[in-house]
């Protein structure tokens, strides 16, 4: 009988996917947390379209599944805004 080594495949082990979820929202919300300074997260004040733009991101969407949970209109608009930022940051 050939025993197989405990940690062969190991490497191959992915969390489920509601376990990646919340642990992804998780870190999301301590960065916030981070960003508020020890500060009430409800006396923050954000765009929630922003918000939301990372949110996708931050759970890895496809473009598909972001066109669903977003909405092109709002894709439009955070795709222009992050533009915007990025010409502001660039040299002269």
């Amino acid at each position: 009988m050939i025993l197989q080594n405990p940690l062969e495949g190991l490497a191959d082990y992915r969390l489920p996917d509601r376990t990646r979820l919340i642990l992804a929202l998780a870190q999301f919300r301590e960065e916030w947390q981070a960003t508020a300074k020890g500060g009430s997260l409800l006396k923050v004040e954000v765009p929630v379209g922003l918000l939301l733009s990372d949110i996708a991101d931050r759970l890895e969407l496809t473009s598909q599944e972001r066109h669903g949970f977003l909405g092109g209109k709002l894709i439009n608009e955070v795709d222009a805004h992050m533009e915007r930022r990025v010409r502001r940051k660039q040299p002269l």
